[in-house]
């Protein structure tokens, strides 16, 4: 990938699943494109100057979806769309497991028939968009006709892309763009979803969130502030509860001891399970335990 965009890029997976990647593809002297499948991975830029050779990332997503921002733009993107990043400028991509077409264009030469496209990158475009549509069944040719294809061939199609992919970005410009919140839901799920994967770590806190949601801590906190006033990690508190009650009520782990229980769940002192629990339902655990055990 360093190679196709003339620039260093930085590259994260969550740690339980290191990334996984197939790429195939074309790389001549003017035309490069690519098929790529991921697992799920964040990619960056970081924040260097261009060189002479950097290129424009459009990537049409054929399975799996992503949130593309640059330029204080944001956008999700879903199977059949496609975007345009500017990899020698600050960007992020956070992807789900996707199958991705791409197709590398020097800056320059899309500049000379659309000079405002710096200000269309990470803006989705939609596959019921016609002229979205010629651009990726063009993109679809180019893939199959890889092996085949001739360095002549390859400079004939590198010289028309800016003019195909030119009317698709135009097509942006009398479009608002997606409403922010929908992205800023779409962050919350991811949030809670994360939270709801981990409450097992008692070392899980707002910074450990972040991280593993590719946010910045404040934005987490200002993302959760708006849900019904509730701070993060209290809501986080209020799950482990919940599930450590579940437990307790389980006939089937009545050999596990609360203790246990209490671990399994993210708490690391058992003295403060035992408070909050109390606090939580007006009734310390072993009691609550005790009286279901009795009511079974």
């Amino acid at each position: 990938m360093r190679s196709i965009f003339a620039i260093n890029l930085a590259v994260s997976s969550p740690p339980e699943r290191p990334l996984k990647a197939e790429v195939q593809g074309y790389h001549g002297r003017n035309l490069r494109f690519a098929s790529l499948r991921f697992s799920p991975h964040s990619t960056a830029s970081p924040h260097a100057a261009p060189l002479d050779d950097s290129r424009l990332l459009v990537a049409c997503h054929k399975q799996g979806s992503a949130i593309v921002a640059q330029g204080g733009r944001e956008s999700q993107i879903e199977a059949g769309d496609f975007f345009v990043i500017d990899p020698s400028k600050p960007f992020h991509i956070h992807t789900t497991e996707c199958h991705v077409q791409s197709v590398y264009i020097k800056p320059h030469a899309l500049r000379r028939v659309l000079p405002q496209w710096e200000a269309l990158t990470a803006r989705a475009i939609h596959p019921d968009c016609k002229l979205a549509n010629l651009f990726t069944l063009m993109l679809d040719q180019l893939v199959s006709l890889a092996p085949s294809m001739t360095e002549e061939t390859a400079d004939d199609i590198a010289e028309a892309l800016p003019h195909l992919l030119a009317p698709a970005l135009r097509s942006l410009e009398s479009e608002p763009e997606d409403a922010p919140t929908r992205l800023r839901e779409l962050h919350r799920h991811r949030i809670l979803r994360y939270v709801r994967d981990n409450l097992w770590d008692s070392q899980l806190d707002a910074n450990a969130i972040a991280r593993g949601v590719q946010l910045s801590a404040r934005h987490v906190y200002d993302l959760f502030a708006e849900k019904d006033g509730e701070t993060l990690m209290k809501w986080v508190w209020k799950q482990r509860l919940q599930l450590c009650r579940r437990d307790l009520e389980e006939p089937t782990l009545s050999a596990r001891s609360i203790s246990e229980i209490a671990y399994t769940w993210g708490f690391s002192n058992v003295s403060h399970f035992s408070r909050a629990f109390k606090a939580a339902y007006g009734i310390g655990p072993r009691e609550f335990r005790n009286q279901r055990q009795v009511a079974h």
